[in-house]
């Protein structure tokens, strides 16, 4: 059953298709042979966090996301279109679009994130009244950005720097003297914190890929019977992408 928030909340994806890596990744069949997309995947998980219609795919106006909003459509999801660089602007826009009180940020290339810990993250940004909640401790692309509305319309005024604007939260992240920000440390097996769990390279891809050949399309970080127990089979899982870097901003 689907927890009732006190406040809208609502669930923004940031999908694109280009991707200079892995160009197309979100719509990747996962695993190989599914009719799943990687995106249908992340829904899925968003949908246990929020009613259906509280889960908002954001993506650009360029002629090549037109893949990505026909995609979301196909699932039934709304979709919002604004700008590519200024992705805080998309943000902003979906937000108001959608009358969100509270918005949960995720990616459309991160398909292993957890539904249990995502409403831990709005429970815990609702119960310390938060501008913007980050949890930690999660494997590489499972960890989840809580903010509210009011926080992303003042970055969306205030923000300046490129990277400000094309990754939405540093300036929130950058001012703590202006805003209240909430850390939730999380705890998973060591084996699976340790993972890699975005979809980035074509070796991120293949992970995923056989993770989901095993485990159950909604398998979850902690389940000791399944990914924990999958990792303690077959160890080499984890040497898949772990050469793989991340640019943080």
């Amino acid at each position: 059953m689907l927890p009732l928030w006190p406040v809208r909340v609502v669930v923004i994806i940031q999908a694109r298709m280009n991707s200079s890596r892995l160009p197309g990744k979100v719509l990747l069949p996962l695993p190989l042979s599914a009719e799943t997309t990687v995106l249908g995947h992340v829904v899925a998980r968003a949908r246990q966090v929020v009613p259906a219609a509280s889960v908002v795919v954001a993506t650009s106006t360029l002629a090549a996301d037109d893949a990505v909003a026909a995609a979301a459509q196909a699932l039934q999801v709304p979709v919002f279109r604004g700008d590519e660089q200024d992705v805080l602007s998309r943000f902003v826009g979906a937000a108001a679009a959608h009358d969100a009180e509270v918005v949960v940020r995720i990616t459309a290339d991160n398909p292993a994130l957890d539904p249990a810990f995502m409403r831990a993250a709005v429970a815990h940004h609702l119960a310390t009244q938060a501008d913007y909640t980050l949890t930690t401790g999660l494997p590489l692309g499972t960890n989840v950005e809580v903010l509210t509305a009011a926080a992303l319309r003042r970055a969306g005024a205030e923000a300046t720097q490129p990277e400000e604007r094309e990754h939405v939260t540093p300036y929130l992240r950058r001012h703590p003297e202006l805003l209240r920000l909430e850390t939730l440390p999380l705890e998973v097996p060591a084996a699976v914190a340790g993972l890699r769990l975005t979809v980035d390279y074509p070796s991120d891809y293949a992970l995923l890929h056989l993770l989901y050949s095993q485990l159950p399309a909604d398998f979850s970080l902690t389940d000791p019977a399944g990914l924990p127990a999958l990792l303690v089979r077959h160890p080499w899982l984890a040497a898949i992408n772990n050469a793989n870097t991340q640019v943080q901003p």
